[in-house]
């Protein structure tokens, strides 16, 4: 549990300027994490104030509960995410990464693990929010599994 940084320009653009009510922001975000099919997305509640989403919960397994915090911190307007989350079975927590311009699954593969071929890994913790491992853009955090 702790506090996460993400940029807060970078991301899914899920409301306009004119959205200031945090009840409204609370609700986009709960619409997306069903929307991007993340596990066990139904047992968290996210409240955003001033850039900031609080995600709180208990039952879901560490791989969940990380997918959640990285597809909450990656919208743009949110710059911290609050993590309040009781995972129920404690496991070691993936490491994070933010993508920078020119970056590909394979760089950060060779970066992280040694050998760019290993970018499948990274494309599969990061399922459902990423497609395909060709699209990543740069603010973009990510879960690189140990």
């Amino acid at each position: 549990m702790g506090l996460f940084s993400f940029v807060k320009d970078a991301g899914e653009k899920l409301w306009d300027a004119v959205t200031h009510n945090t009840e409204q922001q609370d609700a986009k975000i709960k619409e997306h994490l069903q929307k991007t099919g993340v596990p066990d997305a139904d047992k968290v509640q996210v409240e955003v104030k001033d850039g900031k989403a609080t995600v709180t919960g208990e039952g879901l397994s560490q791989e969940a509960k990380e997918k959640i915090l990285v597809a909450v911190g990656n919208v743009a307007g949110i710059s911290d995410v609050d993590d309040k989350v009781a995972v129920a079975q404690p496991t070691e927590e993936s490491r994070f990464y933010t993508v920078k311009k020119g970056d590909t699954l394979s760089a950060i593969a060779k970066e992280m693990y040694g050998n760019a071929n290993d970018y499948n890994k990274i494309f599969e913790a990061n399922k459902p929010m990423l497609s395909s491992p060709d699209k990543i853009y740069p603010g973009q955090t990510l879960r690189i599994p140990k």
